[in-house]
């Protein structure tokens, strides 16, 4: 039998192994660890971590490493946009589902997820608070607004505003019960190509900011919900840029912008099936839960081949927004973070590592791998796009140096914590700080030194509760 270590830098927590999450101690100490420092933009020195009541008691700094080895902490990540009544299959969610869902956030370091379109999740906190299910604190905006110039029908599946299956869980959706931000989600998709008054737009936004609400734009990547959403002042924007917007005004209005690019990469591979298989196997990697759990299901339900005339058109309408967000990399610092998870494909965790792929390839500052000849047929394009050589696997190691780290990735960082974690109003606030909130998930190495590696955690904390990590395995000697 293999020599298996166990979690050692876990000095302290008064639990057993093997018990539910509701029993785990709120008090932990954890030796030879570094921290991220928000304010540095970088890992602080080897210290002693100490948690209290599920707060950080102290971050002392210390030379002693137990057994040698170091843990890299980093704080919980948060997510703007999630819908849990959709199971990312194109159905509806069911009790077996959601648990796994849950879960599946908590495995990729996302402490704090903000649900649109739901109804009352207050039994599914419930649920989550008694230690039934893992996952991560729900966080739930108003109900979205559908104007009356509105399609007559929802975008959409006709069943992603409802819980669909849950009441097999036996939780009831109680009105009385509702524990909303102020975000209020606006669908402002047109109909045949109009576009709503803006003297319309100007004065509901004057209303809802009124009454302390937050109005966000789902605009559906079209041009003119975007230009007349901007030109009306509205501050928050969700989906795709479309092509040809207008620099000029993007550039000089003031706007927070969630791009949620993976929802359209992912409709865009619906008749790539080999493609697509090949990138789903490749998030998995970094994702056990999903690997594990949903993503045999998932491919069994793709095609062996897909339709080339719809492919081409896809691929298209993918690749114009792909490109329109590349040519505006200083919006960078408008953006916050939102997956989209609950679209087809866009399963949570899944939907959040293709998200910050697709951003950290758009923000290289080398572009040549990624011009390719018209003549070239459609599936060279993706591979060189979508696909990884050999050589360059979803967890790339780098150098060890710090300065090796490229500065995109940390800007990344700073938005799926900081930012978006502010916007959202999470408690931590999206940082590791004395007297704050204790999320944050576990590394054993660098995880910025990875592609993609912030998200393949090794445990996670929240509250102080270690609330995920792999199976426990035995400790022994080689025979």
């Amino acid at each position: 039998m293999k020599n298996r270590r166990p979690f050692c830098f876990l000095v302290l927590l008064l639990i057993s192994v093997g018990s539910p999450s509701y029993l785990l101690s709120q008090n932990l100490k954890m030796g030879g660890v570094r921290v991220w420092d928000h304010e540095k933009r970088q890992f602080g020195e080897v210290s002693d971590l100490e948690v209290a009541q599920g707060k950080i008691k102290s971050i002392k700094a210390s030379p002693r490493v137990s057994g040698g080895e170091v843990r890299y902490l980093l704080p919980g990540f948060c997510d703007a946009s999630v819908n849990l009544g959709s199971n990312s299959f194109g159905g509806g969610t069911t009790k077996d589902n959601l648990s796994v869902y849950l879960q599946s956030f908590i495995s990729t370091g996302f402490s704090h997820v903000e649900s649109v379109g739901d109804p009352d999740l207050t039994r599914v906190r419930e649920e989550i608070t008694k230690g039934k299910w893992v996952g991560p604190i729900l966080l739930q905006s108003q109900k979205p607004i559908l104007l009356s110039s509105h399609v007559s029908e929802p975008p959409g599946p006709t069943k992603q505003y409802q819980m669909v299956g849950l009441e097999d869980a036996k939780i009831s959706i109680s009105e009385t019960k509702e524990q909303r931000t102020r975000h209020l989600p606006v669908f402002l998709k047109k109909k045949d190509g109009l576009s709503f008054p803006q003297t319309n737009l100007f004065q509901w936004r004057k209303d809802w900011e009124g009454k302390n609400y937050i109005p966000i734009i789902y605009s559906f990547s079209e041009e003119l919900a975007w230009q007349d959403a901007l030109d009306t002042g509205y501050l928050v924007i969700f989906q795709p840029m479309p092509p040809h917007s207008r620099l000029s005004s993007i550039q000089t209005r003031s706007f927070q912008w969630a791009p949620i690019l993976n929802v359209a990469y992912f409709q865009s591979m619906k008749e790539n099936p080999v493609l697509l298989k090949e990138r789903i196997r490749e998030i998995a990697q970094l994702h056990p839960v999903f690997r594990e759990q949903l993503m045999d299901g998932f491919l069994s339900t793709l095609p062996e081949v897909g339709d080339p005339t719809i492919s081409q058109e896809s691929f298209q309408d993918f690749q114009g927004i792909w490109k329109t967000f590349k040519e505006h990399p200083n919006l960078k610092q408008k953006l916050i973070f939102a997956s989209g998870s609950g679209h087809w494909g866009a399963f949570p965790g899944v939907a959040a590592i293709q998200e910050a792929y697709l951003w950290e390839e758009a923000w290289k500052e080398t572009r040549g791998d990624f011009v390719v000849p018209t003549s070239e047929p459609e599936t060279s394009f993706w591979k060189k796009l979508f696909s990884f050589s050999p050589k360059e696997k979803v967890l790339l190691p780098t150098h060890s140096d710090q300065e090796s780290i490229p500065e995109n990735r940390i800007d990344l960082l700073q938005i799926l914590t900081e930012k978006t974690c502010g916007f959202i109003g999470a408690d931590h606030e999206g940082k590791i700080k004395t007297g704050g909130p204790a999320h944050f998930s576990v590394f054993k190495e660098n995880p910025l030194k990875r592609t993609s590696g912030i998200f393949a955690i090794e445990s996670m904390v929240l509250g102080g509760k270690l609330v995920y990590t792999p199976k426990p395995q035995k400790v022994g000697k080689k025979p």
